[in-house]
């Protein structure tokens, strides 16, 4: 069915594929660099600008649509209280629901009532919700590229070997992330856009805790 297939796609986005082990990051005056990636002023600026905004952020509401390079889409409402929470609610015919909880990056198949978790840190949406965002030994730069009013940013972190990298989005003016995009080491892609971002809510603590139907979880992955 496709809906399996597209749960296939979404669980690929989070829990990654193999990958192939990139080359030690340079440090550039305590900025991680992936090697032969030279940093200019406005780089270092625009970094800097990425990290605050980060370490500024509360709580994000938003609908959001996912696409992937292999021609799958799906959408719904995500909800973001840094640090660490999160939920993905997909809309049908997707069956799929995922939270965190700070710790534990839960992947639940409504319909199959089938549940298997990662640690956070090793998702790709930890790189936006971690404590602080800040581009250290932890967090390798890969480019900075501006054009056109936007800014893209892309990193790599150990604990993400297995997922490859990450490239934000940022409208330059007003600054705001706009999506972001996970490339795995197969070269596929999986971007989330968001569409009507709204910041600073409050946002019930419940949102962010699985269904309980999670006796099957896979709590040693």
């Amino acid at each position: 069915m496709k809906t399996h297939i597209l749960t296939t796609a979404l669980a690929a986005f989070l829990f990654g594929a193999p990958a192939v082990l990139p080359g030690p990051a340079v440090a550039q005056d305590a900025v991680s660099v992936a090697p032969g990636l030279r940093l200019s002023a406005a780089d270092r600026a625009d970094l800097q600008r990425v990290e605050n905004y980060f370490n500024a952020m509360t709580t994000v509401q938003s609908s959001f649509i996912q696409a992937s390079s292999s021609g799958y889409i799906a959408q719904g409402m995500l909800w973001i209280k840094r640090p660490g929470r999160v939920r993905f609610e997909y809309a049908p015919p997707s069956p799929i629901l995922i939270t965190a909880d700070g710790i534990w990056l839960t992947y639940q198949d409504n319909e199959l009532e089938q549940t298997s978790r990662v640690p956070l840190a090793t998702s790709a949406i930890g790189v936006i919700v971690d404590d602080t965002v800040v581009f250290d030994d932890d967090l390798t730069v890969e480019a900075v590229i501006r054009e056109n009013n936007v800014l893209r940013v892309t990193v790599s972190r150990d604990t993400l070997l297995e997922q490859g990298k990450v490239t934000l989005t940022f409208q330059d003016k007003p600054f705001a992330l706009k999506q972001w995009v996970v490339q795995d080491a197969q070269g596929i892609e999986v971007k989330v856009a968001l569409l009507d971002p709204v910041f600073g809510i409050d946002i019930p603590a419940k949102t962010f805790v699985p269904n309980s139907y999670d006796r099957g979880a896979d709590k040693g992955r």
